[in-house]
């Protein structure tokens, strides 16, 4: 009797041999010398691997070789429309104008000043950063550079003065505001985000600025100018949102701006701006931005902020005005809307 053996052979073992097999039949036959010649043709060619990357390490790679939305650029131009309102108030024998309205009307006593702009004062302001070593990304003065701006508006506005006599009869007046900045900055950069990086960083800004108001001197008006030059710091902190739009925000000292700093020639108006209120004026001022920056295409981006600037006046001694004989306060805000376009390079 002749018996018959069966084995079972697992499938995965089965697919392993076969393909062990294919992998050295192609050998063996090259070595045999009695093998085809289109076997023995694998023997002179050389051995080659191709290797392909799954999609997602393609994708990490082609994010890191673009370039990282808000890092440094050598420069940052600006250039936009400006809409200033100004408000000035000055009082007598006071440390501040609402001080001087919670006085007894009987107390209240001497020449008054009240400005507020009924149209905005309209102009342009353009500013330029510049940071020669933004593209030394390994070193730490890339954040190093210079701001420089000028900015500058104009409006007509009819001005009243009261008095212990009573108020004077409305008067159009046409004046200009002007700011100039020149001031040195560095910016620390840090990253945001994982999928596509960008940059934010914090900054400081220290150098000096200027801030007049201009009435036009061949009107007879009771409105006062003020000029100012003045050192100012301020820290900056700019923050990415979403992948086209950022939060800009500072807040600086503007140290010891006292108005009438650089008088004329013959001792004029700007004079009068301490000499009608004191002999002598100690100042303070502040200021404050907020806003929001992004890309529109390529190097062209857009602005949109709002920024603030506080002068006060402490005056002491005899003035020339009514009832201002002891010194008093006077307050200057300055409060501008901006709109432009940011070209960066």
């Amino acid at each position: 009797m002749t018996t018959t053996g069966c084995a079972r052979v697992p499938s995965g073992l089965l697919w392993t041999l076969a393909l062990v097999g294919a992998l050295t039949a192609p050998t063996a036959a090259a070595s045999d010398p009695l093998a085809p010649a289109a076997f023995q043709g694998l023997r002179e060619a050389p051995s080659r691997l191709s290797l392909r990357l799954g999609a997602g390490q393609g994708s990490v790679k082609k994010a890191s070789s673009e370039a990282e939305l808000g890092e440094p650029t050598w420069v940052r131009l600006n250039l936009a429309l400006t809409a200033t309102w100004r408000r000035y108030c000055a009082r007598p024998g006071v440390e501040g104008c609402g001080e001087y309205e919670r006085l007894p009307e009987e107390d209240q006593v001497g020449d008054t000043s009240d400005f507020s702009s009924t149209h905005p004062y309209l102009g342009f302001l353009l500013e330029v950063d510049a940071l020669p070593l933004a593209h030394r990304e390994t070193s730490v003065l890339r954040g190093l550079g210079l701001r420089l701006g000028v900015q500058q508006g104009y409006s007509s506005s009819d001005v009243t003065l009261t008095g212990d006599g009573g108020q004077t009869p409305p008067r159009e007046t046409t004046a200009t505001d002007t700011a100039f900045t020149a001031q040195a900055l560095y910016r620390f950069y840090f990253r945001f985000g994982t999928t596509r990086p960008q940059q934010g960083y914090v900054g400081a800004r220290a150098g000096l600025q200027t801030r007049a108001f201009n009435v036009d001197e061949a009107q007879d008006t009771p409105l006062s100018g003020t000029h100012r030059v003045f050192p100012a710091v301020a820290v900056d902190l700019s923050v990415p949102l979403f992948s086209s739009v950022r939060l800009d925000a500072s807040g600086g000292l503007l140290l010891s701006p006292k108005p009438g700093h650089s008088p004329d020639a013959d001792g004029g108006r700007r004079a009068q701006e301490i000499s009608d209120f004191g002999t002598s004026v100690s100042s303070f001022g502040w200021s404050a931005e907020l806003g929001v920056t992004g890309e529109i295409w390529g190097p062209l981006g857009y602005d949109v902020a709002f920024r603030l600037a506080h002068f006060r006046d402490s005056f002491t001694g005899a003035g020339t005005r009514t009832g201002w004989t002891n010194g008093g306060v006077a307050e200057e805000t300055y409060s501008s809307l901006h709109v432009g376009l940011i070209g960066s390079y």
